[in-house]
């Protein structure tokens, strides 16, 4: 695509060069530079794109997009260099173009929310493809169309870069999805990168002061909420939360609310039943009453099915439709599913099972880190003895603190297997071994302190352990919830 094109609706003031060259690819971030790209220098809180141009040459961009005055002696003089007012303001709006506007092509719901999004997310997934529909989904589960994972770049870990973002959304376009779904964090509304996202429905699930680590101030955070509703020509919000009224004025004043204590909202959860197998409620809605049941365990599932069942309405589906799909849902599979503990410090739990994958989490996990991050993992029995040292290794070097213990030992010896892990570990005085895994993810909930991270890696939403030759029913997601039930407040999901 030319760069004139491209610049459509930008301000922008030509150094040198022209706008008549021919963009093959959009980088923000040196790394992804690459012959005849356009590099956009962007300003961050660690690094400056500027201090790239170099790099950017070298390459073979063929464009640069600067913010500020910079030292342009060692770019050629044939070198296009274009100076805007702000770069991460243009950033979207160039994406969007690059792409050719992908989310006009299908249906677009942002969940946001200090909790619940993830869940909500896969909620109206699982029901849309129940429905026959071709769903794509971007969140801290990664990107993927129905139930297949794309092979998507991503540098943050729940809302991608813009330019992230519009490559996922063209692939989705040009796979015919229908309805994609997305989950929107405050950091990716305060840093725009949906500014030029075309929404149909906006979902809110409820606000409060967890997670204010990279925007400080509580009213910012909320600031950064309340800003994805004036995109969203319909809005779904969660009646039982403090700050309800505020987000109902954020609105377009097209909305409908969901709640189980605020009786006045329009979708509302009574005669809640939470038992083993999942959880029933009463839906009660102006046109219909209907039994639902879901087969997920817990009392934030209610709300977040209210949510789920409010869009799925809104995207053309009959109710009872829906409850059928919501018998069958099953949690998400286990990839980085995170529980917020209300003394602050977060537990992910995921399938990683080989040594690509668990440093790739670890990797993922390093923009976030604000504190220590807990390793709990084990290797498979009778399965590949090589990569046990390995992984040991890159659970050494990646994280602050392991605790090796047993995943599915099936009939092989659990000591063995855990020894050879053992072989793997850098540092002896930071991590032990517990070979029993409950007792494991115990001893690291015990330990955990608020902003740090606990990983449990290794069996994501499996849901039996394999020990010498019995299957035992055991899943890490209902250990981590069990044990925070009893010993602190309720947990938030999501």
């Amino acid at each position: 695509m030319e760069l004139q094109t491209i610049l459509n609706n930008v301000d922008y003031k030509i150094l040198q060069g022209d706008v008549h060259v021919t963009i093959e690819s959009v980088a923000y971030h040196s790394g992804l530079i690459q012959q005849d790209s356009l590099f956009i220098c962007l300003e961050g809180t660690k690094r400056d794109g500027h201090d790239y141009i170099a790099q950017a040459v070298m390459k073979g961009a063929v464009a640069i997009i600067i913010q500020k005055q910079v030292g342009l002696e060692f770019v050629p003089k044939d070198m296009t260099v274009i100076q805007v007012e702000n770069t991460r303001n243009v950033l979207p709006v160039i994406a969007s173009q690059f792409y050719s506007h992908p989310s006009q092509s299908f249906r677009l719901v942002g969940v946001t929310g200090t909790s619940g999004k993830t869940s909500v997310s896969h909620l109206i997934s699982s029901i849309l493809q129940h429905s026959g529909r071709k769903v794509g989904t971007v969140g801290t589960l990664g990107d993927r169309i129905n139930n297949t994972e794309m092979n998507a770049y991503r540098t943050t870990p729940t809302t991608p870069e813009t330019v992230d973002l519009q490559a996922s959304f063209a692939a989705m376009r040009d796979q015919s999805v229908t309805d994609v779904i997305m989950e929107v964090s405050s950091l990716g509304l305060k840093n725009k990168r949906v500014l030029e996202c075309q929404f149909d429905v906006g979902i809110f699930t409820n606000l409060s002061e967890d997670h204010l680590e990279d925007q400080g101030a509580f009213d910012d955070y909320k600031e950064s909420k309340l800003s994805l509703f004036p995109m969203c020509p319909y809005s779904i919000l969660n009646a039982d939360d403090p700050y309800i009224s505020e987000f109902i004025a954020a609105t377009n004043g097209c909305y409908e609310t969901y709640g189980i204590n605020n009786k006045e909202a329009d979708l509302v959860a009574t005669h809640i039943k939470d038992n083993e197998n999942g959880v029933t409620f009463q839906l009660t809605h102006k046109e219909f009453q209907n039994e639902v049941y879901v087969p997920i365990k817990g009392a934030f599932t209610v709300s977040n099915t209210l949510a789920a069942i409010s869009c799925s309405l809104h995207l053309g589906l009959e109710i009872d439709d829906i409850v059928e799909a919501l018998k069958h849902v099953r949690r998400p599979d286990g990839r980085l599913q995170t529980i917020h503990s209300p003394e602050g410090f977060t537990v992910m739990v995921d399938h990683a099972n080989t040594p690509e994958k668990l440093e790739k989490v670890l990797l993922n996990l390093s923009p976030i880190k604000k504190g220590n991050v807990f390793v709990v993992f084990g290797c498979g029995g009778e399965r590949d003895r090589g990569k046990r040292a390995v992984m040991g290794e890159i659970a050494s070097r990646w994280s602050d603190y392991v605790i090796i213990t047993s995943d599915n030992p099936r009939s092989e010896d659990p000591s063995r297997i855990v020894a050879e892990v053992e072989e793997g570990m850098k540092a002896p005085g930071d991590y032990e071994i517990i070979e029993d895994r409950e007792e494991a993810i115990h001893r690291a909930l015990r330990m955990a302190e608020p902003r740090d991270i606990i990983l449990i890696a290794g069996r994501g939403n499996e849901d039996f352990q394999e020990v010498d030759g019995s299957k035992v029913v055991f899943n890490d997601f209902d250990v981590v919830e069990k044990f925070m039930n009893q010993h602190t407040s309720p947990i938030k999901e999501g």
